[in-house]
């Protein structure tokens, strides 16, 4: 064994041996024999410190993780001797803490940096040490390696954070989808209100919705086929991407139908920036087959302060759009 229980250390270890039970009976094992065992055997590091937060004590792991052979090594020195400064600075802090107050840290999650970009995770409890008079004289505790839990769960939450994505996203167009849309558009509502709530109104704090369709989209399925209809409603998301601002949210809401909602915009800046998509789609043909085809859009907008009520809102963009394309089509409204 690399270390033995140190009798001449004062440390409080009742004199009276223990035993375990076997088939054969009570099998007497000595303190030291017991705590030897434990240092040697536990997958758990383990460390005894005195109340300068320097190491008396170290199991057989805890040496192996610094590539140590003899734990006894470790005798004397700390944590700045083997972690990283800020790992060090914090660990000081805690114990010393614990060394004030004589209350544990039980289960606390650490993080350390093992080299540029990787990462091990330690499930961590350290606890106040005793003498015989019940004095704190230092502090000991354990860890435990969780790399795999943490890196498993990260993966996990990873994926789970993918499949919540991907379910707001429409598959053709790559855009944010339908359901998405009314979420988005009720927390604004929210937030709207709430940044509002006693203060007077002004067009800048407020925001707007911009719906339009493809015009004649129909005759594109018809003359075209479908999938020429699916190039045609990805050409355009992509053109709404590419010339809405980085706090404007594109939605695909069904068909050849399109929302963009535009935050702290009032309605004259909406009609400004709708006129500059209508006028990106006209100047930017689908190509089937090589061949330019023009195509336009007709919009409709509306501002939340000429409603403040969410489905008129809606409407209200909506009913534009139609005022759009009855009356000739590639305009806004």
């Amino acid at each position: 064994m690399d270390q033995v229980f140190p009798s001449d250390k004062n440390i409080s270890i009742p004199e009276a041996a223990c035993s375990v039970c076997g088939s054969g009976g009570a099998l007497p094992l000595s303190q030291a024999l017991l705590m030897n065992t434990i240092l040697e055997n536990s997958q758990d590091t383990i460390y005894v410190k005195d109340l300068d937060s320097k190491f008396i004590m170290n199991s057989k792991a805890h040496a192996c993780q610094f590539n140590l052979n003899n734990s006894a090594e470790m005798t004397g020195k700390c944590d700045f001797d083997y972690f990283p400064v800020e790992f060090a600075e914090r660990s000081l802090r805690e114990e010393q803490e614990i060394i004030r107050t004589g209350i544990p840290l039980i289960g606390h999650v650490e993080k350390l940096e093992v080299e540029p970009g990787k990462y091990m995770w330690f499930s961590a409890s350290k606890y106040p040490l005793y003498d015989e008079q019940g004095n704190i004289i230092g502090t000991w505790g354990t860890s435990r390696n969780i790399t795999s839990l943490k890196e498993t769960q990260e993966a996990l939450a990873q994926a789970n954070e993918d499949l919540k994505q991907m379910s707001r996203l429409d598959e053709l167009s790559g855009l944010y989808n339908r359901r998405y849309f009314y979420e988005v558009l009720q927390e604004s509502v929210r937030n709207y209100d709430a940044c509002l709530s006693g203060e007077s109104r002004s067009l800048t704090d407020s925001f707007c919705l911009v719906a339009l369709d493809i015009d004649h989209f129909k005759a594109v399925n018809d003359n075209h086929g479908h999938a020429d209809g699916d190039e045609a409603i990805r050409h355009i998301g992509n053109l709404l991407r590419d010339n809405c601002r980085s706090t404007d949210t594109v939605f695909r809401v069904g068909g050849d139908e399109y929302v963009i909602l535009l935050l702290s915009t009032g309605i004259s800046a909406a009609r400004i920036q709708s006129e500059r998509i209508r006028k990106a789609v006209e100047a930017s043909p689908l190509m089937l087959r090589g061949e330019p085809y023009r195509l336009t859009v007709s919009i409709g907008v509306s501002c939340y302060d000429e409603y403040n009520d969410l489905n008129e809102f809606v409407r209200g963009a909506d009913n534009r759009l139609y005022h759009s394309k009855r009356h000739g089509r590639n305009r806004v409204t």
